[in-house]
């Protein structure tokens, strides 16, 4: 199951999104290395998890996701960038089976690329609205706070503890999924209570996101993405079982109360979406995703 199994109007959107990832790129560029190194990571289709989001959260107010496609495109393009800004940081060679950008062009041009996709995302999201490239601009900050702190963990410069990780967590990957959820509805200007909802929904979803990807690092689970061995604990990254072993030492109690966080986090974000119309399909896919029976099985 994915996300395209929702709805035929979210297939199409979806489609339409995937095929935009690279045409609605329109700007001309004089440095061609630069344009390689922009769509290096364009010309691979993700999951598109987040633009699949901006389209659930715009049929669960009832309004047509086939208008933010343009919307979807500029999140999944600040997505990128933050994925080529985070490899450069993290040092990681390997990106959706690819070399990473800066490790094909230069940290210099993968910089600039990652720049280049923000300021696309902005002007793409700037028909939406003036609230709408607030709240992206916004965002895009709480992704780069969160990435700070997260490189401030990686050179030792602060510690890791629970609260600490939540917040990175939260800033550098949950933030986008929350705005992904609730940009349809700052668009259309609906209640406080309505956005407020679907932010935490998101939220919630992204914190969990971000402790399963912790536990499969952790875990080096080569069949569900990750190569073999704990790359998270040998450059000292903000990891969620890291973080619980400084008080249950033992790894296979930090897995498994790892995997008791994340249900907790998917339940909170689907006890939320419940309020909202059409999305029981989403709520069986976020279950097949998060499916803790998969990752126990490491454990015993």
């Amino acid at each position: 199951m994915n996300l395209m199994d929702i709805s035929d109007d979210i297939n199409a959107a979806l489609s339409r999104t995937g095929k935009s990832i690279e045409s609605d790129f329109k700007w001309v560029f004089k440095s061609s290395e630069l344009r390689d190194a922009t769509f290096h990571l364009l010309s691979v289709s993700g999951k598109l998890l987040r633009p699949g989001l901006v389209f659930v959260g715009s049929e669960a107010i009832g309004s047509n996701p086939m208008e933010y496609v343009e919307l979807a495109t500029a999140i999944e393009y600040l997505h990128i960038s933050s994925l080529i800004h985070d490899d450069i940081v993290d040092k990681d060679e390997i990106r959706r089976g690819k070399q990473a950008v800066h490790v094909k062009y230069g940290i210099e041009n993968a910089i600039l690329a990652g720049d280049a996709l923000i300021a696309r995302a902005v002007s793409l999201s700037s028909k939406y609205g003036e609230q709408v490239v607030s709240r992206i601009a916004g965002t895009a900050f709480q992704m780069c706070d969160g990435e700070g702190l997260d490189f401030s963990v990686q050179n030792g410069k602060i510690g890791q503890d629970y609260e600490g990780y939540m917040e990175i967590a939260r800033r550098k990957t949950a933030s986008l999924i929350s705005t992904s959820l609730s940009i349809a509805a700052v668009r259309e200007g609906r209640e406080a209570v309505t956005i407020r909802k679907l932010e935490t929904a998101g939220e919630n979803l992204g914190v969990a996101f971000q402790i399963r990807d912790d536990i499969i690092n952790s875990i080096g689970a080569a069949d569900l993405g990750k190569r073999p061995g704990n790359d998270d604990l040998l450059r000292n990254r903000p990891n969620v079982v890291t973080v619980l072993m400084a008080d249950l030492e033992d790894k296979k109690k930090a897995v498994s109360r790892s995997i008791d966080l994340m249900e907790d986090f998917v339940q909170s974000a689907i006890l939320t979406l419940s309020d909202f119309n059409r999305i029981t399909i989403l709520k069986k896919y976020i279950n097949t995703f998060f499916d803790s029976k998969i990752l126990r099985n490491y454990i015993y």
